[in-house]
Order: C-alpha cells, then structure tokens, then sequence
C-alpha cells in the first residue's frame, strides 16, 4: 500500500524530513536557496522552523513548484482555504513608534555562517529601553525566539514579511519587570531559584543524572542532551548546565511529553531540569 502523507502551506520543512529523507534533495532540487539544506547544521537551525509557505518565499518560487518535487514521494498537499488563515494586524506600538529609535540587527549572516544567533540577540535585547523596540532581520521566522522573549522581556511581537524570504520581527520590550517570576509555555517553565530548587529537590540524588555540555560547540550540546533523554530510566531527571537558552532543543521537544525547567544564572550560565511527565 502507498505512503500518503498529508501537507500544506504551514507544515515544516522538518516534518517532511522526518517523514522522508529524500525530501531533503527533493527540496535542494527547486531553487539554489535550498541546498542550504545539505548542510547539517544550517538543516538543524532553519528546518524545524521554516513552513513550506516560508520556504517557497525564501527560494523566490511558487508553493506548487515544492509540492510538485513532493508528490511523487508520497505527499499529498492540502490547500488551506482563504478563512482558515490568520491575518495578524500590525500593533499599535509598531504604528506609533519612532521609525528611527528601533534598533534593527540583521541575522542573516549569522545563520548562513552555521552559527546560532541567540546569544548575540539576546544581547542586543538587553541594550533595548523599556518600551523600545528591536527588529530582527531574518530569512524566516523565528517563532522559537518569539517564545522565548515572550515569557520573559518582550511585551509583544509582530512578524512583517518584508520579501521573499525576507522577515522582519519585532519585539516590544516590557516597560516593568518583574524581579523573579515564574512562567509556563506548555511544557515549558522558566522558574526563579526558589521554585527551581524545589522541582530539584522533588527526587533523590540516585533518580538525578547531571551533565555539563558548556564546553560543547553546537549542535553539540543539543545531541549529548537529547542522546542522555533517550537513555533516561523511568521516573528520573536530567539536571543539565548550559551556557546559553537552547531554543532549538526546546522547539525539538516541544512535541514530546517532557517538561521543562529553566533557570538563567547570567550570561553564560543557564540551569535545566528536563524530565518525563507521568
């Protein structure tokens, strides 16, 4: 019997790799954009974030032309009818702000390099006022940074697509904040210390795995990580010491049945308790 596997715009490129790995040329075949694709790396950071829509618009081709090289592998693609899509309207913060105030960081080059951009736009998070606003130049979009800043110092987003494969991202940063808080994003929480502790001290030391990766160059850290999940017994944790947030961890276990504790000690120093839920 045929594989049929169903698509649309919004589905991930990651999905279809997942499902298939000869998506992988399928894609690079369409237009010369994609065979960024052929780079592990540069696969890992953009996959799992880019939709087929997004991808037709950074490859500067038609939707029909990806899932063309897609059908005969077993896809079948589903139109997303005119009133299931969601317009989002731009926000009144964005309207009314001083054009020149925003400060505006272009990570494209980063990404292109095979690096991860968080350490660096987090950094320039922290140059941002209260009440200012940064915009982040992407090839996509960043919807792992958009959760992340949400939980913790931006009051608000808003995702422009300037071109193709052109986005601009804004982020409204919080005009207070609070000292410690506590804050959950389906399974993921990211605590102040005091609550941190307690989850630690919930299980005995024999049911505690803990490891170091800061020392780790990516996408090392995210491998060790998801190689010590998989070999976790039944009812225990995993204590892991990071030296930055790992937002494409977290976006690859945001579909699993885990929970997940975060707790940032500085720059440099980020605290994770990661484990199943009963």
């Amino acid at each position: 019997m045929e594989k049929r596997i169903n698509i649309n715009n919004d589905t991930k490129i990651s999905e279809l790799i997942k499902a298939d790995k000869a998506s992988i040329d399928a894609i690079a075949g369409v237009a010369k954009p994609f065979q960024r694709l052929k780079n592990p790396i540069l696969r890992k950071i953009m996959a799992s974030r880019v939709t087929i829509a997004e991808a037709a618009k950074m490859g500067g081709c038609k939707v029909e032309d990806i899932v063309a090289t897609l059908t005969p592998l077993g896809f079948y693609y589903e139109p997303i009818s005119a009133n299931e899509r969601v317009v989002q309207s731009k926000p009144q913060w964005l309207l009314q702000a001083d054009k020149a105030a925003i400060i505006v960081y272009d990570v494209r080059p980063i990404i292109e390099s095979g690096t991860d951009p968080l350490k660096e736009i987090l950094n320039k998070f922290k140059d941002v006022q209260p009440g200012k606003i940064l915009c982040i130049i992407n090839s996509f979009i960043p919807t792992p940074l958009i959760r992340l800043l949400e939980q913790e110092k931006a009051e608000g987003s808003y995702v422009e697509t300037v071109s193709a494969g052109v986005f601009h991202t804004y982020f409204l940063r919080k005009k207070k904040e609070a000292a410690a808080k506590k804050a959950a994003v389906n399974n993921i929480i990211v605590d102040d210390a005091a609550s941190f502790e307690a989850v630690y001290n919930r299980s005995s030391e024999e049911r505690i795995r803990e490891i170091d990766v800061r020392h780790l160059e990516m996408p090392q850290p995210m491998q060790v990580i998801l190689q010590e999940l998989n070999s976790l017994p039944e009812n225990h944790l995993l204590y892991v010491h990071h030296k930055r947030v790992p937002v494409y961890l977290l976006e690859e276990l945001a579909d699993k049945n885990h929970e997940i504790h975060i707790l940032t000690v500085d720059d440099k120093n980020v605290k994770m308790i990661i484990f199943e839920k009963p």
